[in-house]
């Protein structure tokens, strides 16, 4: 069972303050970073966990990394990663790593560059501290919950963008021509993009280079958790399709939909989400 208001975490009494958690953070993260590096572009083992879902010696080799360092460091700490059986402990603890060793392992395996290490310590339901590094582009994104965000230690915000015709979309361009599946067309001129890592898009609308995203297949808390702080401390909001905000640590981490904005194009694109999700729900009645 999930954490109720009555199981709230005692920060006041826990050995750990922000200031050493963040630092934690960081330090985690870069280095999980350039183990990946080591692995990159060589030829390594890999296999599939299911179809068209690979993972390869890197993925478990960052994934080690992480599980032991972070849980040494702080006992009595949950877990929950991509590369590590869920186990039903995590429930119970009021503080949680949620990690991704690589986010974007396809692009990873070959050679390309939108992919990351995502680590996010949750408290009550909600990341506090949260990193996304890219090491392939140098980009080392790292939010604290009322503290503000960076990438690479510049302050960074959401575009001001409220024109979807002119706006720049996170995401597969054939995707969003789709007719029949958009009841509610996106406009012709709306430029769009893929990555392969979700973290990596959300990340790049907090930083102003896209301004929005949408994705209708459900995504894991360890797809999202960081990302989730780093846009909401930039600025932006990412909520399911249907509008609600993401809780992290239930039963099953799993979010049905993922729609990224900054403000200007929040209810826009809620505009062609909402009748999209009513349709598909229709058609699979």
């Amino acid at each position: 069972m999930a954490q109720t208001t009555a199981d709230l975490f005692d920060e006041a009494n826990c050995p750990w303050d922000r200031a050493a958690e963040a630092r934690l953070v960081r330090q985690v993260t870069e280095e999980a970073g350039r183990i990946a590096l080591s692995y990159f572009a060589r030829d390594i083992h890999t296999w599939d966990k299911s179809p068209d879902n690979p993972v390869s010696e890197a993925d478990i080799a960052v994934d080690t990394f992480l599980r032991t360092t972070l849980m040494q460091n702080r006992t009595g700490y949950g877990w929950l990663s991509e590369e590590t059986e869920d186990q039903p402990e995590r429930l119970r603890c009021g503080r949680l790593w949620i990690v991704d060793p690589i986010d974007g392992t396809k692009s990873f395996l070959n050679g390309g560059e939108n992919w990351g290490v995502s680590v996010a310590l949750v408290q009550d339901l909600k990341p506090i501290v949260a990193a996304f590094y890219a090491p392939v582009k140098n980009n080392f994104y790292f939010a604290e919950r009322g503290r503000g965000v960076t990438k690479n230690g510049l302050n960074i915000t959401v575009s001001d963008q409220a024109d979807l015709e002119k706006a720049r979309m996170m995401g597969d361009p054939s995707a969003f021509k789709n007719t029949k599946f958009w009841p509610k067309p996106w406009p012709e001129t709306m430029y769009s993009e893929q990555a392969n890592s979700i973290a990596l898009r959300i990340c790049q609308i907090a930083d102003g280079q896209f301004d929005c995203c949408v994705t209708l297949r459900p995504k894991n808390d360890w797809d999202v958790a960081a990302a989730d702080l780093i846009l909401e401390e930039a600025g932006g909001l990412l909520t399911t399709g249907t509008g609600k905000r993401l809780v992290f640590n239930r039963e099953k981490p799993l979010h049905d939909h993922i729609v990224a904005t900054c403000p200007g194009l929040t209810e826009t694109v809620m505009d062609r989400v909402a009748p999209a999700l009513a349709l598909w729900d229709k058609r699979h009645a």
